[in-house]
This record gives structure tokens, C-alpha cells and sequence, in this order.
């Protein structure tokens, strides 16, 4: 039983390894475009987000940590990111969802780099220690979830090409899988909603 699951692992890993690279290269992608489309920008817009920044660094600065407010936050952010995560698994069921799966991630990786692009645009050295307080902690758990559910998403999509097997059989292992990065996910949205406004608070003097 040993030896022939053995050539069925590596026969799995050998497969995970092209979605693993592409998944891990859109994300890349766009996570450089993120930060070149910044030189894009019109002035008006640039300045209605520096404008943005200024009253969100405000708001931080008055952060109370009051229980059912951050609660709010947190169910509100995990329900954002959970149905991100829940349609890369639907597109991962389909054939023809392999091109929606490589935009999810770019997407991802594009907002991740816009992100603490303009941090550090606007703010120079600051924006970087902003970057890190505000972008850093949720983003530990948020990226390698969407990384590891995008080359998972791919890797069954182009199984229901290949194989003749009802893919019913495998979608167990596939679902379970994907829990693991809804842990993830739990734990990222629970740092943003509680970690990161603490940690802007607590650098909100270096703004004023």
C-alpha cells in the first residue's frame, strides 16, 4: 500500500508545482503593477486619497478598542475575505474558471502593491512604518491563503480537464483544504480588525 500511494504523491506534487509557479507569478505581476500604475494617477485623484489617508490616520489616532465596535470590523472584513476565498473555490469547480482564478490573485497582489506603494509615496520613510503597521500583519495570513487557494483552485480546474473520474470523489479533499485557508483567513481578518487599528494608534505621532 506504501509504494502505491508513493508514485500518486509525487504524481500530486509534480502537479500542484505549475499552479504553485503561475498563481505565485500573477501575484507578483501584479503586485509591480500596483505600484507602477501610481504614476498614473491624476492629481485630483492622488489628492482625494492623500485626503483619505489623512482622515483614516485621524480616525486612528482616536482608536478606543471598544469591544463591539471591533467585533463589527471583524465580521465585517471576514465577510469580505471569505467570499473572495469562496469564489476561488466555485471557479476552481469549473473548466473554464482558470482565467477568473489568475485575475482573483492579480487582483489581490495589485491592491497589496498600489497599497503600500502610495503609503510610501506619500509619506516617504513614515509610510513604510505605516505600511508595516497597517498592511504587514493581516497580509501574513491573507497572501499565502490566497496564494495556497488560487494554485489549489487551478490545480482541480485543470484536473476536470484531464481526468475521466467524477470529480466528486476528490472535491472532499479539496473543500478541506480549503478550510485550512479559511483559518487563515479568520485569523487575518481578526488582526485587521483588532491588531492593526492598536498599532495605528500607537504611531499616529509620528503624522501630526
Amino acid at each position: 500500500m506504501r509504494w502505491t500511494r508513493t508514485p500518486i504523491a509525487i504524481n500530486a506534487g509534480k502537479g500542484l508545482l505549475i499552479p504553485i509557479v503561475m498563481a505565485v507569478g500573477v501575484f507578483l505581476c501584479g503586485l509591480v503593477l500596483g505600484a507602477v500604475s501610481l504614476r498614473t494617477l491624476n492629481p485630483p485623484v492622488q489628492q482625494e486619497l492623500h485626503q483619505y489617508l489623512t482622515f483614516y490616520l485621524k480616525e486612528a489616532s482616536t482608536y478606543s478598542g471598544h469591544s463591539i465596535s471591533g467585533l463589527k470590523a471583524w465580521v465585517q472584513t471576514l465577510k469580505m475575505q471569505a467570499g473572495s476565498l469562496a469564489l476561488l473555490w466555485i471557479f476552481g469547480l469549473t473548466i473554464v474558471g482558470s482565467p477568473l482564478i489568475l485575475i482573483a490573485v492579480g487582483a489581490r497582489g495589485f491592491i497589496v502593491g498600489f497599497t503600500v506603494g502610495f503609503l510610501v509615496q506619500e509619506e516617504a520613510g513614515k509610510g513604510l512604518i505605516l505600511a508595516v503597521a497597517s498592511v504587514l500583519p493581516q497580509n501574513l495570513c491573507y497572501i499565502p491563503a490566497v496564494l495556497g487557494a488560487g494554485a489549489l483552485s487551478l490545480y482541480f480546474s485543470f484536473t476536470l480537464l484531464r481526468s475521466q473520474e467524477a470529480p466528486y470523489r476528490r472535491l472532499g479533499v479539496y473543500s478541506l483544504l480549503f478550510l485550512v485557508f479559511f483559518l487563515l483567513i479568520i485569523i487575518g481578518s481578526w488582526l485587521e480588525a483588532y491588531l492593526v487599528p492598536g498599532l495605528l494608534r500607537l504611531i499616529s505621532p509620528l503624522f501630526h
